[in-house]
Formats: C-alpha cells, structure tokens, sequence
C-alpha cells in the first residue's frame, strides 16, 4: 500500500513523459516516510473524453489510497509530497489534484503470488 492512481487527460502524454510522472508520483509516496519502497503500486490512466471548465484545460487528478490509521496532518503531508513531486514534472497541467482516501479495510481482498 498505497495505491497511486493518476488520471490525466489525453494529449499531455505529447508534452511530458506519462512514465516521469509515474516515477514522480512513486517517489513523492515513497518520500512521505509513511510506506516502504516494495509497498507502493503506481499507475496512470489517459481520460480521453472529459469536460472541464474551459475547453482547452489539461488535468492531472492524483488519488492516492492507503490503509487507514494515518493522521490527518500525514495525510496532508503524503498530499503535498505527491503534488509537488508530480508539479515538477507537469507545470504546463492547467489542473493538477490530489485526493487521499482511505481504504475500507473490512472490504479489501488481496491476492499475491
């Protein structure tokens, strides 16, 4: 844990590279002193159809969710690392968001191999 989740909007892949930000995003969790290295799962999904407020606004929306039992202040804290993190990467983004939720740990089923 945790699981980052880019979406981001179809067309910045032609103005920075999906695969920076995703090491970005990765390392921003990993700098939060909240998870070990092995524990972080990152991935970026392209929203081809999307409507913001203008036309032409790109976005970046960050969700980053954990298992329960972080702090609200480590909860900003993880925030703002990943924001950061993914700003520089991305300052051309018209929109850039981060959401931390918490995990339903009473309905999270896990498989590994």
């Amino acid at each position: 844990m945790p699981h980052c989740i880019i979406e981001y909007s179809s067309g910045i892949e032609h103005k920075c590279s999906i695969r920076d930000l995703v090491s970005a995003v990765h390392q921003g969790a990993l700098e939060s002193g909240l998870f070990k290295t092995e524990d972080i799962k990152s991935r970026a999904i392209a929203c081809e159809y999307f409507q913001t407020a203008q036309p032409e606004q790109s976005f970046v929306h960050i969700t980053v969710r954990i298992m329960r039992g972080r702090t609200a202040a480590q909860k900003k804290d993880l925030s703002q690392q990943v924001l950061s993190a993914a700003d520089r990467i991305i300052p051309m983004v018209n929109i850039l968001t981060v959401e931390i939720l918490d995990i339903d740990t009473d309905c999270y089923s896990k498989r590994v191999v």
